[in-house]
This record gives C-alpha cells, structure tokens and sequence, in this order.
C-alpha cells in the first residue's frame, strides 16, 4: 500500500488545521502566563484593578490630610487593644517612589466604622532619623494609623548608631528588615491581644473586600484543623503571591516524561484498537501512519501544552486556600497566628546574629522548613505589589519599566489583576472560601 494514500493526506491535513487553530488559541490563552512560552509582558503586566484601587485610596486618603494634635511619637499603651487583626508595617525611604500612603488608604478605605474598630494598625519608620522620610509628618499618617513607631519609642537591643551603620550600606539590607520585622511584630504581640498579626511590606494595594475574605478564611481554617483537614502547625497565609514561581518545576522531570509517555502509548493503544475493529480505520492507520501519529503528532500536542504553561493548562491556584509549602512569594502580606510568633521573633533574632543573614521571606521559609510548619495562601490573592523596586530586581529595569506601577515589571500578581477586574461586583473568592487544596 502505498503510504501516504488519499485518507492519509487528508487525515494529516485536518491534523495540521487543527492543530493550527489550537496554537493560536494556546497562544491567546497564554499571554498573561509568565511560565508559558507564549508570556506577552506587555499584557502579563498591564495593571488593571490596581490603578482603580490606586485612584480609589487616594481619593479617600485625601480628606485626611488635615491638621491633627496628635504627637508623632506614641509610647506604648498601658493596656492591650482589644481587636481582631494587628497590622504591622515597616516603611523606608525607597529610592524611586513612595507607595506607604496607597497601602493604608487602600487598606481603610472599603471598611465599615465596625469594622475598622476590629484591626489596629501599626506604622514603623525605619530610619534613625525618621523625619526623612518623606511622608512622616503627613496629616494622614496620625489620622489614620493606630500606632506610629520608631526606633526612639521601641526598646530594642541595636543601638542608634549600628542601625545608622546598616542603614547606610545595602549589604546590611536582610540584617536590618530582620530587625525592622520583628520590631513591627513585637509591636503588635505586646500592645494587642490579636489572634493573627498581618504583616504588610509599604508598597502593596488591597482589594476592596480584603477584610471580610480574610477574616472568613481564618475563620474556615480554624474549622478545618478542628476538623482534621488542615495541619494544626501552620505558620502563615499568605495573601499575595506570583505567578512567577508557579510554572512547571525541573524537578519534576521524572513525572512529566512519564505521563508523556503514558499519552503516547494510550494513542498507539487506541490507534490499534481502532485498526482492529474498524474496518475503514485499517486503511488509515497502517505501521507508517501510526509510527507518524506517535512520534510526531503526539509529540506536538505534548509540546504546545508545556509551552502553553502550567498556570494556563492546570490553572494550580484555584479559589480557595492552598497548602503552599514551595514556591511562594514574597513577604508583602502574610497573616501569622498569634502562638507562632515567639518562635518567628527569637528565629529572627537567631538569624540577626548570623554570619550571612538571609532577607525576611528566605529567613521564614528556613524557620518553616526546620519546625516542619506548613505555609497557606489564599486564591486569588487579596494583595498586589506596586512598589518601586524589590532587592529581587534590578533597579534599572524598574526605571525602563512600561507602566505608571512599578511592581508590574517585577513581582507582580497575574490573577488580582483578572479576578477583580473581571467580577467586579462579586469577585470569585469573594467572602466565600470555602475549598482546601492541599497539593
């Protein structure tokens, strides 16, 4: 028989148009997946939802930038605050944008007066000399923060000189943020009976209903390890992360090759199935045909769905609260549960005092890791990054960055931009979270 007969052409012709239109499609689907070969940065980092959440917390922060009285150094308070969520934040003077004044506002704006009653929020300025920083003596600040501290007013062991010291150089960066995030979390474990601590870097935006979401998925993971489900040793949820990270692993070799090759022989073994019990398929797949559709076709397909990349193809980060022990990123918002943090403050001081320290995610991750603690995360994310600069980038690709936020050149949430942009007036995730995914 000679090969390839008239079906045969056919057959591989409608193979090839098929095949066409589903790569295009693949591609389109793809644009916004940075672990795709397909990834479009112009469209993966085209702020959406945050620039209205921008716009929507400056206007609101607005009618606070009046005279206040009150004294930009507060000392601790005599008795605990009685609230649900203490917010710490550590700000410095970042080279290229100030993004502290977005972060609070959008962090407020969206709450009802109750509700604002149930969160403190603790501000620190981490320079020895905070009036350079250029919002410290901003009417917003005092009228809209809880707590404004500074290295005067904390007892803490550095002296004002050693901080100078590590504040002057960047090879002392993750020294001083180990510093700086314990002095924030200390905050809020002495001066509040909180259950959860949320610890925000100062170049985040929030969704709208980040607070009910949250507190409900607190609410459900408590539930959940009554229960069984989830692990009582869980040290945070996270509340942003990025795609980046999320794509498919080279350690994972072994498992794609085989499920490769478990696609390939289950063609074959339908091929010859087919060949065996229907009469016009025997002319068709003959030796030479099949060896084509196995060594040729099938490859293709399997190459186009790697390419297409695993956020598109297995969409790992579906609503609800994920166990995420790999690959998570960053430190810009997590939620530690109260009995965690002694062991999160005396690591760190741990870390403080070693040869190398380790900036504050990598130091977490370690601690996770020795304690054998479980780390959570919530899809999508309720945070998005918009800050000016990460020590993760190279700052001179943050300047020749192609939109007005920065953070959408660097770490930067696929998803918070979709999610509430798409389903605006209920976003899936919403105060509904209601699903565990533990792989």
């Amino acid at each position: 028989m000679r090969f390839p007969n008239r079906k045969q052409r056919l057959s591989l012709i409608t193979f090839a148009i098929l095949y066409f239109i589903l790569f295009f499609i693949c591609r389109a689907n793809s644009a916004r997946d940075p672990g795709s070969y397909f990834f479009q940065p112009h469209e993966g980092y085209r702020p959406a939802y945050s620039l209205t959440r921008i716009q929507e917390s400056l206007h609101y922060l607005a009618r606070f930038n009046q005279t206040t009285g009150t004294p930009p150094n507060q000392a601790p308070p005599t008795t605990k605050e009685h609230v649900d969520l203490c917010v710490g934040i550590v700000t410095v003077k970042r080279p290229l944008a100030q993004n502290i004044d977005t972060t609070i506002a959008s962090l407020i704006d969206s709450l009802s007066q109750h509700q604002r009653s149930q969160i403190s929020i603790h501000l620190l300025f981490a320079l020895t000399t905070p009036t350079d920083h250029p919002d410290y003596n901003h009417p917003w600040v005092h009228n809209t923060v809880n707590r404004v501290l500074t290295y005067d007013t904390q007892n803490i062991s550095a002296t004002t000189s050693y901080l100078r010291t590590l504040e002057a150089n960047n090879k002392f960066t993750a020294e001083k943020s180990l510093i700086d995030y314990a002095i924030s979390l200390r905050s809020c474990y002495d001066t509040t009976d909180a259950p959860y601590f949320l610890m925000l870097e100062d170049d985040v935006v929030a969704q709208r209903n980040w607070f009910p979401t949250t507190t409900q998925t607190l609410h459900s993971i408590e539930e959940w390890v009554r229960r069984g489900v989830v692990p009582r040793d869980w040290l945070y949820l996270r509340l942003f992360y990025t795609e980046k990270f999320l794509g498919w692993n080279a350690q994972n070799w072994r498992e794609y090759l085989l499920w490769s090759l478990a696609a390939t022989v289950a063609v074959a073994a339908l091929c010859l199935c087919l060949r065996r019990t229907v009469r016009p398929a025997h002319e068709i797949l003959s030796n030479a045909f099949l060896g084509l559709v196995c060594f040729a076709a099938v490859p293709a397909v399997i190459l186009l769905y790697f390419a297409s990349g695993r956020v598109t193809v297995q969409r790992p980060m579906r609503p609800g609260v994920h166990l995420m022990n790999r690959h998570g990123c960053c430190s810009q918002a997590l939620v530690f549960p109260r009995e965690k943090v002694p062991d999160i403050l005396e690591y760190m001081k741990k870390m403080e005092d070693a040869t190398k320290p380790k900036p504050v995610d990598s130091t977490l991750e370690r601690l996770a890791n020795e304690y054998g603690f479980d780390r959570l995360a919530i899809a999508p994310p309720q945070m998005q990054h918009v800050g000016a600069a990460s020590y993760k980038e190279d700052e001179k690709k943050w300047r020749k960055g192609e939109y007005s936020v920065r953070g959408a050149h660097g770490v930067w949430s696929m998803e918070f931009e979709k999610a509430y942009s798409e389903y605006e007036l209920m976003p899936y995730g919403g105060h509904m979270v209601d699903t565990y995914w533990p792989r």
